[in-house]
Formats: structure tokens, sequence, C-alpha cells
């Protein structure tokens, strides 16, 4: 079964750096391609922590 409740925390919890460091790379970039960099980088850690934590959950 699938831990549907974690995974949506796990993407609330991802939401608050998306927005603080989307602000923050384009004040210190001022262009959008920061920010996307930023987004992608962070959207590949969220999915590989849901990955690992999927992993865990099967295990038990």
């Amino acid at each position: 079964m699938s831990n549907w409740a974690w995974r949506a925390g796990m993407v609330i919890l991802a939401i608050v750096p998306a927005i603080i460091g989307g602000g923050l790379f384009f004040h210190l970039f001022e262009n959008w391609t920061g920010v996307v960099v930023w987004e992608i980088v962070l959207l590949f850690l969220l999915s590989l922590v849901i990955s690992k934590g999927d992993k865990r959950a099967a295990a038990h």
C-alpha cells in the first residue's frame, strides 16, 4: 500500500524551500535561469527522498 500521506507531507515540506530559494536565486542572479535550475535540483532531491522513503516503507 502506498503511503500517500507521507508523500503529500514531503511535497508540502518542499514548497517552502522552493518559494524562498526561488526568490533568493532570483535576487542573486536577476534572471529566471537560476530559479529554474534551483527548482530542477530541488525536484530531483525531492524525488530521491520520496523514492528512498518508499523503499524503507516496503521493507517494513
